[in-house]
Formats: structure tokens, sequence, C-alpha cells
């Protein structure tokens, strides 16, 4: 795993924005946190970006503790070919830019079309790709 940025976030403080672009330029990750909800897009950074995938993780009013900061990592696999959003040391989405197929707790939102139908984010698939 590489570590692609870091940052204390107090769950639901509106503009939160995180990025992270692999070291060739040609993937990018970005979470964000509007204060209502929290996601986590797949992005192909260029002269007009395209987000490839938007995956859902919390609703604010949903998270119990969110007044307490949580530790909001983004990690990369080793050929940076996926990347995953991590929120208190918890895989809580995912995205494989060679598939083309993004995953996360909630399987929300359905994936857009030539997609893998089954978004789940599970432990065992979050093993497949980053190990122990």
């Amino acid at each position: 795993m590489q570590l692609g940025a870091e940052a204390t976030v107090a769950v639901g403080t509106p503009d939160t924005l995180m990025v992270s672009t692999a070291t060739a330029g040609t993937a990018q990750v970005i979470f964000e946190d509007d204060g209502t909800t929290g996601y986590f897009y797949a992005v192909a950074p260029g002269f007009q970006t395209a987000i490839l995938d938007a995956l859902h993780v919390y609703d604010v009013a949903d998270v119990a503790d969110r007044r307490i900061p949580v530790a909001v990592q983004l990690f990369w696999t080793v050929g940076e070919t996926a990347a995953a959003l991590i929120i208190n040391g918890h895989c809580h989405a995912l995205y494989d830019f060679q598939r083309q197929a993004g995953f996360c707790r909630s399987a929300f939102p359905p994936a857009p079309h030539g997609q893998v139908p089954k978004r789940e984010l599970t432990d065992e698939l979050v093993e497949q790709y980053f190990g122990a």
C-alpha cells in the first residue's frame, strides 16, 4: 500500500476535500464531505476531468460520534491500479481503475453502466486488494 493523502477531519464540516493523484497522473481519488454526506470519487484527471464513479460513504446525520474528529487516509495499491478510502483504520470505499469497478459498504448508488453489478465492499474484497 502507498499512502496518497491523510488528514484529521470533523465529520459534517462543509467543503472538506481530500485529493490524491496517482504518480503517473492518470488516476485520481477524492474524498468529499459537503456537510450532509461523505463521498469517495474516482476521477480521470486531464483537460476535461471526468468522474468515473461516486461512492456513498456516509450521511452525516447517521454518524453517531460525528463530534469526534476522524483520521482519513487515501491509499493506493502498489501498482496504483486501485485506491481506497480508510477512516479510522477501516476501509469504507475502494475503486479499481483497471476493472472500472467501485465498491462501498452501502453499495450505493447503483453502478454506472459497464461496471460490475455487485458493489458491496466486504472485508474479503479489501483483503484481495490490500492484504492484511
